[in-house]
């Protein structure tokens, strides 16, 4: 029985012993694996530096303002000279009955729309598209998370149509005159007293006036110095109606330290991304660069186009890009100079004249294919902290006469890229 009992403990002795062996030895491997791999995949690397500066535009504030203005201009729509861009109420009343009468107006051109389409399956299609069409919108709006006003709008007018459409000819010939009426009465008495706001020259309006349109001036950037940069400030006491901007040329004015100034010169075309109110980079010339103070230099950018997307921009965050480059993104640890072995097109190794195999160096990485390791040759195109940008050697590449080599050999996104290994060479079994 004593014998049994021994047996079975020395039994269950060995069993948790060979358990603890197994479970030592695989987790030993799992902290020690010589081999470790991440996905290459593609990417745009910039060399790039953030700057805080001010959008500068040629602009003329108009006169007026106070709450009893209505704007006749949306944002930066272009307006003729002597055309009206806003309207001055002299009471709360006159300025209702304004609003009224817009109102009206736009039931009127509905009224007429309507009227204008013949009965049938023809109108019924057309205002049907309309419909569909609003809503499309008012949905896409809605996804945006955007205030869809204007898409409300829309759908409201489609459906006004659609019901004025069918109500019969008699009841929309009533209507129209019915409204022609009231019209023509109320535009009596608002028009009376109000005071027209009209554009002194061509150009484009703006409904944001933030007091430094005569403080930043394109004039004053000609000779703006370090100094002058750090003492910019609203004026004070400022207000209007708008403003009128003129031209085409909008300026983008900062303060970079010398160093990075080095990496370009007046005539250059450099890259700036906006960090708000714009949705595309802008290839903007490098007009100016002051002389030093400090170690800080004032860059005034310029652009001759898109002004109309820069009439809300002022002070701004934007990331000035000297250089970008499109390749492979890997780990710095991936990349080696390592010995290529130059093969023929039976892939096989080309020999020099003692019979030994041809070899050259190159910088590349290793990739997993299929149980082994496989050195694909790279060129850097850029470095960061963190990883290199690469692209296949195409030099390198040619040392293999077999095509079918060359594209195995050749470094593409997806590819598993060995990051970290122990005596790593090409063909190593690593798996």
């Amino acid at each position: 029985m004593k014998n049994s009992t021994l047996a079975t403990k020395l039994m269950l002795a060995a069993i948790f012993l060979a358990g603890l062996v197994y479970f030592g030895v695989n987790l030993a491997a799992y902290f020690n694996d010589p081999y470790t791999t991440t996905v290459a995949y593609a990417y745009t690397g910039e060399n790039a530096v953030t700057v805080s500066g001010y959008v500068v535009r040629e602009e003329e504030v108009l006169a007026g303002g106070g709450d009893l203005v209505y704007s006749s201009r949306g944002e930066g729509e272009r307006v003729s000279r002597g055309g009206s861009v806003a309207l001055i109420y002299p009471t709360s009343q006159s300025l209702s009955d304004a609003n009224t009468l817009r109102e009206l107006e736009g039931q009127l051109e509905q009224l007429r729309y309507a009227r204008s389409l013949t009965s049938g399956s023809q109108a019924s299609a057309r205002l049907d598209d309309e419909i569909t069409g609003a809503l499309t919108d008012f949905h896409s709006d809605l996804a945006r998370q955007d205030a869809a006003g204007e898409s409300v709008q829309a759908l409201r007018t489609a459906i006004l149509r659609w019901s004025y459409a069918y109500s019969g000819v008699g009841n929309l010939d009533a209507s129209i005159a019915a409204l022609q009426e009231r019209i023509a009465s109320l535009s009596a008495s608002v028009e009376a007293n109000v005071t027209r706001i009209s554009a002194p020259r061509a150009g484009l309006f703006s409904g944001l006036v933030d007091g430094y349109e005569t403080v930043l001036t394109p004039e004053s950037l000609q000779e703006m110095t370090p100094s002058a940069y750090r003492s910019i400030a609203p004026a004070s006491g400022t207000g209007g109606v708008g403003k009128m901007i003129y031209g085409s040329d909008w300026y983008f004015v900062t303060l970079m330290r010398s160093e990075d100034v080095k990496r370009m010169q007046e005539g250059d075309t450099v890259t700036l991304r906006f960090q708000k109110g714009l949705n595309r980079d802008m290839e903007m010339k490098v007009s100016r660069i002051s002389g030093e103070e400090g170690g800080r230099r004032v860059v005034v950018f310029t652009l001759e186009k898109y002004i109309h997307l820069a009439t809300l921009l002022r002070h701004q965050n934007a990331q000035v890009i000297f250089t970008s480059y499109d390749g492979i993104r890997v780990p710095r640890g991936a990349v080696r100079v390592d010995t290529q072995v130059m093969m023929d097109e039976d892939d096989q190794p080309v020999l020099d004249s003692r019979g030994s195999p041809k070899t050259r160096t190159a910088t590349c990485v290793y990739c997993l294919w299929g149980d082994s390791a496989r050195l694909k040759p790279v060129t850097v195109l850029w470095q960061d902290e963190d990883y290199i940008l690469v692209a296949p050697d195409e030099e390198a590449l040619g040392a293999y006469s077999s095509e079918k080599t060359r594209e195995s050999r050749r470094l593409r996104a997806g590819d598993q890229v060995i990051t970290a290994a122990a005596e790593l060479y090409d063909g190593k079994v690593v798996r």
